[in-house]
């Protein structure tokens, strides 16, 4: 066998035989045959945990961001409900929140009346949930604590007025940030 492959690269010329003969030189490409070095596989392992962690943040980021949304459209949705209730029934509706959720009270109003007719009056005949169940108090979806930031920066009351409310609401719960903005025609837009 070994002659027959002799007569072979005889027959194919030297330069033939000598490019053959470099596929099997062991001293050759010595390096590449021994596989990736220590360095090189832990720069590999690094680059994959890295860009593992960064898909990791995303698809949280991701969730909160959409959880955070939904807060922001639910709530517009309720301001335009307490603005209606407040004009239809001329009372005065507040929202209040906290990190863990919001709610939406009836304000207190006195009526002029004198001291003596005033005692027999009844201010808190219903709560406000009873009259209107839409405007129950309710936990933040997002599963971070939501800040809030009201501009202007009071508490927000809903009344009879037609532009009454906050004119723009940003939520925050330190991953993502959603506003809520009121237009000129008084509805409630969420914005990324």
């Amino acid at each position: 066998m070994v002659k027959w492959m002799c007569s072979l690269w005889g027959r194919m010329g030297g330069r033939a035989a000598k490019e053959k003969m470099r596929i099997s030189d062991p001293d050759r490409n010595s390096r590449a045959e021994k596989g990736f070095t220590l360095l090189e596989m832990l720069v590999v392992l690094a680059i994959m945990g890295a860009t593992a962690a960064l898909v990791g943040v995303g698809l949280v980021s991701g969730r909160e961001r959409r959880l955070l949304k939904q807060d922001a459209q639910v709530l517009s949705q309720l301001f335009t409900a307490a603005q209606a209730q407040a004009r239809q029934q001329a009372t005065a509706i507040a929202w209040r929140y906290g990190a863990n959720g919001f709610k939406f009270e009836s304000v207190l109003q006195t009526p002029y009346l004198p001291a003596d007719l005033a005692r027999y009056v009844d201010l808190n005949h219903q709560a406000l949930t009873e009259r209107n169940p839409t405007l129950r108090a309710r936990a933040w979806q997002s599963e971070e604590p939501v800040r809030v930031r009201v501009d202007p920066p009071v508490t927000p009351v809903f009344n009879r007025e037609w532009m009454s409310g906050p004119r723009v609401v940003e939520l925050d719960n330190g991953l993502t940030q959603v506003r809520i903005v009121r237009s000129t025609q008084g509805q409630y837009r969420v914005l990324p």
